[in-house]
């Protein structure tokens, strides 16, 4: 699973215990934060299958999520207001489904039966 890491501004979670279980992924971090989301994040981002976010400052929007067809999962360690929930809403963006224990978003595989 191509995952991406997104404001670790002091490349800590690779010194992280838990960092091994990634192992076997293909992880890019970023170390830098970026404001303009709309337009440099997609192409940063176009490969990704899963987002983790250990900061509150990337906004996560409709605008954002439709440009990342592969995205498949986002996960946020604490409170998540700056990721627009209504937007994962399967309805609403080509089956991104959750938030699942109030932390995380799934979405199911292209080409999976529930996609």
């Amino acid at each position: 699973m191509k995952v991406s890491v997104l404001d670790d501004y002091f490349d800590t979670l690779r010194t992280l215990d838990c960092f091994k279980k990634l192992a076997g992924h293909d992880v890019t971090i970023w170390n830098d934060h970026v404001q303009d989301v709309d337009a440099r994040w997609p192409e940063r981002l176009r490969e990704a299958e899963a987002l983790v976010l250990i900061r509150e400052r990337t906004q996560i929007r409709t605008q954002l999520l439709e440009r990342l067809p592969k995205l498949r999962l986002i996960s946020q360690r604490s409170v998540f207001p700056h990721i627009d929930i209504d937007s994962c809403n399967p309805a609403r963006h080509r089956g991104l489904v959750g938030p699942a224990c109030g932390y995380a978003v799934l979405r199911e595989p292209p080409n999976s039966p529930g996609a």
